[in-house]
């Protein structure tokens, strides 16, 4: 009977997951807006993507790779600036990490820029 019960509480947990996963997957990638030198909003993408000397190399990060460093470029974090300013939804948006592991690289950006 005690197995059965771990089995089912697993299963639970690993249901939950999914949704949460599912969730996170419909939510679009919303990067924050930018100041212009006149103080208007801009979106993220209207900012000038840096050129491949003025990126950094975000593998430095502990747990991005190859993988995720262009997941991340794909949606416009190319330097620890911004990806330490990123809002975590739109980090776990481009790469499906866990928030957690996204909270965790949004951390160790800022400590490095």
């Amino acid at each position: 009977m005690k197995r059965f019960l771990c089995f089912v509480i697993l299963m639970l947990g690993v249901a939950a997951a999914v949704v949460v996963a599912s969730r996170l997957r419909e939510r679009p990638a919303v990067l924050p807006a930018a100041r212009s030198e006149e103080g208007e909003d801009e979106p993220a993408g209207a900012r000038e993507t840096p050129t491949p000397a003025e990126a950094d190399d975000l593998a430095e990060v502990s747990g991005i790779g190859p993988v995720y460093r262009a997941r991340l470029a794909d949606a416009g974090i190319t330097t620890f600036a911004r990806l330490a300013a990123a809002d975590p939804d739109a980090v776990i948006a481009a790469t499906g990490v866990p928030p957690a592991r996204a909270a965790d690289w949004i951390a160790q950006a800022a400590a490095r820029r």
